[in-house]
């Protein structure tokens, strides 16, 4: 008897056995069914055996000193006291690093820290010890400026950069893809070596530039695209600075890599282990001696949603453990209201406690690669980088990521990737909670804080040279179709003192419409729209126009038929039936039933047309 049988009870099972199971239970439908893709098309397998002799992957830099990732918090209120006073709550209370966030940001939206000068910078981190903490810059296409602000303030405080934990965060090629224009090659490497030797020239050990894959995922990239934009846009760092003269073997320890987190819990971690394996790859590939990756993580802007908010505590909770679990030397969690508008404290503290909770009361950052020897994980690690791997390569042959990104051919990509998700959103096969499932029509407005920059708001000169164009890469979140509709919702709310409405009625028992009913008043709220339940005699009284008759397929056939007849007969301008039609769709057609509403199609589509049939305006798209 084995060890499993006795540890259980049940006789051991072998995968040949399993399957022969499986497939009875099946009852006739393919095991294909049991199998679901990834955005790149991988195959993930119903189940998974113990990978055997998977070695762990090595901890980064920081986690090699620490133990834990760093628990890096936001700064991005414009106003400098509240950015100052945030900043020192943060370290007050686990924060052991922080992100300065300055307006031009890729996820700083409206906002950022009004950083304008040396006195400002000076003003921000009035009483933050930066020789005792992690400090990561975000200046997107402000970032030179910003980092040589920076510099001089640890200069000013005769601190010494070597022992200090900087990372300045330079991304020219992010801010070239989210704005759509740099300086030129040439220029741009003169100035990279430039800065380059100024970091070294202070004894600056830390990250200089940082290839950041934030703009791509909000742009809806997929997993292996943004591992490959990212590792090319490492190497084209490299290659810049090699440009100006600087040797690949100093750079490549200087240069981490940021990626984002979401909710998909598995993709995450696999990412993450796929980028450590990349960067290892790459440098063998290039000769260049081996250093360990520094990568950062941040919580994916893209997942977050502006209704129902408070879901995005379990989104970015399950991000956070993921990517501390994938091996992130920091991780830095978007607070829950971030996509509403700039949070406030409170939100900023349960940002702060995510991380807390899992750092000192589940001890999730103290084992190395703990996702390594899952079959599941490992296989994941290996198709991601393989996948980006060949991208990679294609925008090697390219020129580079600065040439791929120039030549519209990243964007084409992204394009593609998106148009695919944006479908299995509005089919509602990709579920957002409390957002395309779930909804509430009737949730508090969240709270956050009025605090604009400050007009005219400006930070260095603009460089003067020639300069290199790209198509911007426009960021979108998963859930802006369905937010939408129910802006559109609100405002007709606020117009004609209620939501726009559809009358349910319902045929038979409780047990024969329930089910259904539920269905289509979450589908409905999806859109804003608000189910009004009654008998079939109710309608004219309820003086709606759109009606949907709701109950179970026995039901209907017996019943649905003469029930669209009264309905017209009643006045209703436009009857549906929840749910497939079958074979008597004629006979309901012929009766006056127009739509028939089921699972898998377009709810998007559907949604926004019941909108203009029953005269909501829809307002202008939001940032």
């Amino acid at each position: 008897m084995s060890e499993l049988q006795l540890a259980s009870g049940f006789p051991a099972m072998d995968e040949t056995g399993w399957r022969a199971l499986v497939e009875a239970s099946l009852k006739g439908r393919p095991f294909e069914t049991l199998r679901s893709r990834t955005a790149d098309g991988i195959v993930i397998e119903p189940v998974y055996g113990r990978a055997h002799d998977a070695p762990a992957l090595p901890a980064g830099p920081a986690r090699e000193v620490a133990g834990n990732w760093t628990l890096t918090q936001r700064a991005d209120m414009p106003d400098l006291a509240a950015a100052n006073a945030q900043m020192l709550d943060d370290l007050a209370n686990g924060a052991t690093g922080l992100a300065l966030v300055i307006p031009g940001s890729v996820t700083a939206g409206a906002h950022g820290v009004a950083i304008t000068d040396a006195k400002s910078v000076e003003r921000v981190f009035d009483a933050v010890e930066l020789d005792f903490i992690s400090l990561r810059l975000d200046g997107g296409r402000h970032g030179r400026d910003l980092a040589l602000l920076v510099l001089d303030e640890y200069k000013r405080r005769l601190l010494d950069l070597s022992r200090c934990r900087l990372e300045l965060g330079l991304d020219p090629l992010g801010a070239l893809a989210l704005n759509g224009r740099i300086v030129n090659r040439k220029e741009l490497a003169s100035r990279a070596g430039e800065m380059f030797g100024k970091a070294r020239k202070l004894d600056h050990k830390g990250g200089v530039f940082c290839a950041d894959s934030r703009v791509y995922n909000g742009a809806g990239c997929s997993e292996a695209q943004e591992l490959a934009f990212a590792l090319a846009t490492g190497v084209d760092y490299l290659r810049l600075l090699e440009e100006a003269g600087i040797d690949p073997a100093i750079s490549a320890p200087q240069t981490s890599m940021l990626l984002t987190a979401d909710a998909d819990q598995f993709l995450t971690i696999a990412k993450l282990r796929a980028a450590r394996m990349l960067w290892a790859r790459m440098l063998e590939a290039s000769g260049i001696d081996q250093s360990p990756l520094t990568l950062h993580a941040e919580t994916a802007m893209r997942m977050m949603s502006r209704r129902d908010p408070h879901v995005n505590l379990l989104r970015t909770t399950s991000a956070a453990f993921a990517a501390g679990t994938g091996g992130a030397d920091s991780v830095t969690v978007l607070p829950f209201t971030a996509a509403v508008g700039l949070p406030d404290g409170f939100a900023r503290r349960l940002a702060r406690n995510v991380q807390n909770l899992l750092l000192e009361e589940s001890s999730a950052g103290r084992v190395t690669d703990a996702a390594a020897g899952a079959g599941y994980v490992e296989n994941l690690t290996s198709e991601l980088a393989g996948t980006a791997w060949k991208l990679f390569q294609q925008i090697e042959q390219a020129g580079g990521m600065m040439a791929f990104l120039a030549a519209g051919k990243a964007q084409a990509l992204i394009a593609e990737t998106r148009a695919a998700r944006n479908k299995d959103i509005a089919r509602r096969k990709m579920a957002l909670t409390g957002v395309s499932e779930y909804p509430n029509l009737n949730e508090a407005p969240s709270k956050v804080l009025d605090m604009a920059l400050p007009e005219g708001w400006s930070i260095g000169t603009p460089w003067q040279a020639d300069m290199v164009e790209c198509e911007p890469l426009a960021q979108h979140r998963l859930a802006e179709g369905f937010e939408a509709l129910r802006d559109a919702s609100d405002a007709h709310l606020v117009a004609t003192a209620k939501r726009p409405q559809v009358f349910l009625a319902t045929l038979g028992t409780p047990a024969d419409f329930t089910v259904r009913a539920t269905w289509i008043t979450n589908l409905l709220a999806a859109g804003g729209i608000e189910a009004v339940p009654g008998a079939v005699q109710d309608f004219q009284a309820s003086g709606l126009d759109a009606a949907c008759i709701c109950s179970s397929d026995a039901i209907y056939a017996t019943e649905a038929e003469a029930t669209a007849r009264t309905l017209a007969g009643l006045g209703a301008g436009h009857v549906m039936m929840a749910g497939k039609p079958g074979n008597i769709e004629k006979l309901l057609a012929d009766a006056g039933v127009a739509e028939f509403i089921h699972a898998g199609q377009d709810a998007l589509a559907l949604l926004g047309s019941l909108h203009n049939r029953l005269g909501v305006q829809q307002p202008e798209t939001r940032p």
